[in-house]
């Protein structure tokens, strides 16, 4: 009898495992907002920054949002496509909240050369996203520094301004 009780015991603790896992996972790893986001995220970024480039970015970023969201995580994290982008080339960076805060939209910046009026190239922030927990990818609206500077003789990414809000807004979010 009590090898059986604990076969119950233990039967029903890993369902509960189970279950409690399932309750973690991040809302765009299930349907229906896995299917929605990719799409929604490819046509913003495409009619943000046309081009092959940005269907391309698209994929990448969303399977680094998958490996990442499937990690339980305390902390902000950021994920650049591609890791170690060039000069002038297409990059997203994405601001994902801690999982304690799955609610808390991803912020998405995208950042490119930009030629100016002198022939120099500038690396720019040209245009932001959220990408919400039911799947919806929206325009998100900020009005910071949009160029890359230099700083100590580096270049600074031009989405470094808009994650550093940005951050500040995971951190002011409530959890949930």
């Amino acid at each position: 009898m009590r090898a059986r009780h604990r076969t119950v015991l233990l039967a029903c603790a890993a369902l509960l495992g189970l279950h409690a896992q399932a309750q973690s996972s991040h809302p765009l790893l299930s349907p229906p907002a896995a299917q929605r986001y990719p799409g929604e995220l490819a046509k913003e970024m495409q009619r943000i920054a046309a081009g092959s480039t940005a269907q391309d970015r698209a994929r990448q970023l969303v399977a680094a949002l998958a490996k990442s969201l499937a990690q339980q995580r305390d902390g902000i994290r950021t994920l650049v496509v591609p890791e170690r982008p060039i000069a002038g080339q297409l990059s997203a960076v994405a601001i994902v909240p801690p999982s304690s805060k799955p609610q808390v939209p991803i912020g998405v910046c995208l950042q490119q050369g930009v030629v100016a009026d002198d022939g120099q190239m500038t690396h720019t922030n040209i245009g932001m996203l959220q990408i919400a927990s039911d799947g919806s990818v929206a325009p998100h609206l900020w009005t910071g520094e949009r160029v890359g500077a230099e700083v100590d003789g580096k270049l600074q990414a031009a989405c470094a301004p808009y994650r550093a809000g940005y951050i500040e807004y995971i951190s002011s979010a409530a959890p949930g």
